[in-house]
């Protein structure tokens, strides 16, 4: 198959998205129920007016701000519960499956148990959006560091990078970081997931909260004009570290 230009590509995504918006309006017209199914341009005068009110931008900077802090939380503990089951085959026998078990469960069946150990407040959701996010980079890391780049060690072992600590910074992690960044770009979808569901379970507040807010008062176009920024958000994070996981892994 024929490569495309990066043009190219754009411009069938943008016919793409044109198409399926032209196609969900008429729908939406014919159907006449606005509570079943809103217009795009009923969603999008929704969007205006919740930008306007300054709700919008309010809830996204407390979304943003929980999402990155459980992002952060997530890269440390699963960097270092990965490095250690990739070092250590009794910790590799010991976690693992705990953790295939916790990547298998939804994190919404986990919500009442974090709601009993930590409550409503901020940690408590962090604790969600770990708990959704730390699984595939704990992986990911594992699978990056086992395969030891030996002639790489063994070239810097002669320029003399001794140590385990130095190897593991200078060579083992520099040779994983596509791995890595694959595993991430996994967590960050996975976060904004958990960032959602803690929100409108653990509290009405940021995106989550907007959208349980408008659903319980069956305004669905509220609730669209709600979800739209979640998913450009979850894009948006999920394409930056997809080019930056390109990059690397052509330099």
């Amino acid at each position: 198959m024929k490569k495309r230009s990066k043009a190219q590509v754009r411009r069938d995504q943008i016919v793409g998205l044109v198409i399926f918006l032209s196609v969900w309006e008429i729908a939406a017209r014919l159907l006449g129920n606005k509570l079943v199914l809103p217009s795009v341009s009923q969603i999008l005068a929704a969007l205006g007016d919740l930008i306007a009110s300054g709700e919008l931008i309010t809830a996204m900077a407390e979304s943003i701000w929980l999402l990155i802090v459980g992002l952060i939380v997530s890269t440390i503990l699963g960097f270092v519960l990965g490095a250690l089951v990739a070092r250590s085959r009794t910790a590799y026998w010991m976690l693992n499956p705990y953790f295939s078990a916790l990547f298998a469960t939804p994190t919404i069946a986990l919500v009442p148990l974090v709601l009993v150990w930590f409550g409503f407040g901020f940690p408590g959701r962090v604790i969600v959006v770990v708990l959704a996010a730390v699984v595939p980079i704990m992986f990911s890391v594992a699978s990056g560091l086992r395969d030891d780049p030996k002639d790489l060690v063994d070239v810097a072992r002669s320029f003399g990078v001794t140590g385990e600590l130095q190897l593991l910074y200078r060579v083992r992690v520099r040779a994983a970081l596509p791995v890595l960044l694959a595993g991430l770009r996994l967590a960050a979808g996975r976060g904004v997931v958990g960032m959602a569901v803690a929100e409108t379970y653990l509290r009405l507040g940021g995106i989550g909260g907007l959208i349980k807010s408008y659903g319980s008062m069956f305004q669905t176009d509220y609730v669209f004009a709600s979800i739209l920024p979640l998913s450009l958000l979850g894009i948006a994070i999920v394409s930056v570290i997809g080019r930056i996981e390109r990059r690397l892994h052509w330099t």
